[in-house]
Parts: C-alpha cells; structure tokens; sequence
C-alpha cells in the first residue's frame, strides 16, 4: 500500500506572494492571477494564500478569501459577490485527483486545527466533470467515498486551446454560423478597449445593456455586478487579463450605435465571460454571436485554457461546449452547521451570502 503523504501549509501574506510563480501552474485559472486577487480586495475581501510545502519544498499554493463574522471563521474559495466562479489549489507539479483531494483533506484538518477557520468551501475547477450533453444526474463517487459533503454547480464550457478550425467547424451552423456571417454581412464589427481611459465611458454603455436586459426580464433591481465592481474590474485586469468588447453597427436610421458588449477575462487554465448584454432592438442583427466569437479568437490567440460560461443559458449551446458539473466542497468544525445546511438548502445559501457580506467595508 502507498503511503500517505504528509503536506504542510504555511499562511503568507498576499501583498508578498510569488504571483507570477503561481500564475505558471499548469492548473491556474484567471482566478489565481494577481490582478484578480487584487479587483477581490478593491471589493473589501482578505485575501487567502497559503503555500502547500511536501517535504519543505513549495509544491503549490491555495487562494481564497477569509472573513469572520460574528463567531464564525469562514474561507471561501472563492468568496462570493465579486464574480469569481473557482478558486482552491494552483500546483507547480501535476498531481492526480486523489493526490488534490488528499492535500484538500490535510488542509482543511490544518485550517480547523490552528483555528482560522470553522467553515470551509471549496470550488475548484480541476475537479470537473465534462459531459458531451447534460446529465440526467451527477454524482462524484469519489467524494462520496471520503464522506466529503459536496453541492453541485454547472455551466457550459469550451476548450479554446484546439486550432480555430476545428472551433468554428464545431458551431452550430443555423444558430450560430449563420447568425455570425450575417452580422458581418450587415457591417458590425467589434471594438476592444485598447486605452485605459476608455474604460469609463465602456463600462457606461455595457451597464446601459445590462439594464435594458433587466428591463425586459421585468427585474428592477441591481445588475448581478454593480458599476464599482464592473469598473474595479476592468481597472485591475487591464490591459492582458481581460477583454472589453463592444459591439457596433448601423441601425435602420443609419445611424452608427452600440449593439452589445462584454467582458472577458483570461487565465492559462480557466477564462471567463465575465458579463454580456445587448440591446432587445437589435438582437436581429446577432451582435452576441459575433462578440463571443470575437472573444473566443482572441482568448484563443492569448493561449488561455477553458472558457467558462458562468452558467447554462441555453444560448450558450451554439458554441458547441462541454456540459461540465462542477463539485463545492463544504467543511465545517461543527457538525451542526451542516446539518442546518441540508435541511435549508437554499436558504442556507442565501443566509450564508448575508453572513458573507455582513460588515462588509
């Protein structure tokens, strides 16, 4: 029988971590990356990072953020609010799922055990599961095995490193290829933010989008993400984390408009399509399947790994993406807390982003 590694861990402190050491692991998403980590402290969050160390050697770092809430302790990975979809281990050596679940296991024991933490949950995207269609139901034997509590998140994602033949081959001709070629056909073309001073007015006219999409869903409140964390956002990751995409056409009147726009945000192993809306007038000009697909080249030319979606709308489907069921691990010093956990459920998750964001500076 192996035996058991034994891993240490040792809490540094973020404005002195190695990021640019981190951002090489092959498994790094945009979510570990400097600038990300930074936009996350612009929006009042502490910042975890602790390095994994097998036989005093660092062999990876774990990022995430911490907050204490009245007698609670919590670490989340990722911390909720601020957009990021996965965060957890980043490693300089590959290591296979059981090794990862194993460090997970030993980490937590740590975090419970020197106290600065009472709860822990953990989404990391390395331990996704991808599936040509979507599941009737899912399950991860594997957690179930180590009695490890786990809920369930899904999107759609796309593995932007193939050639771009092989990508655009893959679209579906009449919703996706079609409407592409059409919208150049009607002379739309998109607009990347080159300029730092052209953040503001961008993000501007992409909150205008996202409200007249609010608008028609009849939701009169906030977007999902306010104007500062949009902003915060678009700063901290500018110029080569992030891609801030605008739409432009000619409308009836022949008139020069803004038709959509989106933002983007790339990582070696994990991109995402932050936020996107467009106007309802002109959806018949199909802005939206030209921008992503615009993105998706320039993700591409960037090298970047996966593209999350960030969730499962169904017109993500066109883009031909793996269906991918992605576990949240749930840890808790007291058992009670995951009792009250299963029978809420929901509403356990709703309290739990009250408690998240109580204090919040």
């Amino acid at each position: 029988m192996k035996e058991r590694e034994e891993y240490n861990f040792l809490r540094i402190d973020p404005s002195a971590s190695d990021w640019a050491l981190m951002e090489t692991a092959y498994d790094a998403t945009v979510f570990h990356c400097r600038k990300w980590n930074d936009y996350v402290r612009q929006m009042g969050e502490s910042v975890l990072v602790l390095e994994v160390l097998e036989g005093g050697r660092v062999i990876g770092h774990f990022v995430g953020a911490f907050r204490r809430v009245l007698f609670l302790k919590l670490v989340m990975a990722p911390s909720m609010g601020t957009g990021t979809y996965a965060q957890g281990l980043c490693m300089q050596i590959p290591v296979t799922k059981e090794t990862r679940l194993d460090i997970y296991r030993q980490l937590v024991q740590w975090l419970f055990r020197s106290r600065p933490a009472d709860y822990v949950q953990i989404c990391d995207w390395q331990l996704r599961t991808e599936f040509v269609g979507e599941p009737e139901e899912w399950s991860d034997p594997d957690l179930e095995a180590l009695g490890i509590y786990y809920n369930r998140r899904y999107t759609y994602c796309l593995d932007i490193r193939k050639p771009i033949d092989e990508l655009w081959s893959n679209l579906h001709y009449k919703s996706c290829k079609y409407s592409i070629n059409k919208a150049r056909k009607q002379g739309l073309s998109v607009k990347t933010v080159e300029k730092e001073e052209e953040i503001e007015p961008f993000v501007d006219q992409h909150l205008l989008h996202i409200q007249d999409l609010l608008d028609r869903k009849k939701n009169l409140g906030l977007p999902c993400q306010s104007r500062k964390n949009i902003s915060a956002l678009c700063h901290a990751l500018f110029p080569d984390r992030i891609l801030m995409m605008e739409v432009l056409g000619q409308n009836e009147a022949g008139e020069r408009v803004s038709m959509a726009s989106g933002i983007f945000a790339n990582g070696s192993a994990g991109s995402t399509f932050f936020t996107g809306a467009s106007y309802h007038d002109y959806m018949s000009y199909c802005p939206n399947e030209l921008m992503v697909w615009e993105a998706i080249q320039a993700l591409h030319e960037r090298e970047a790994g996966s593209f999350i979606f960030g969730g499962t709308a169904s017109y993500k489907k066109k883009f031909a993406p793996a269906y991918a069921c992605v576990p949240v691990m749930i840890f808790s010093r007291f058992s009670l807390l995951l009792g009250v956990r299963r029978l809420l459920k929901i509403g356990y998750e709703k309290a739990l982003s009250i408690l998240w964001h109580l204090k919040r500076k």
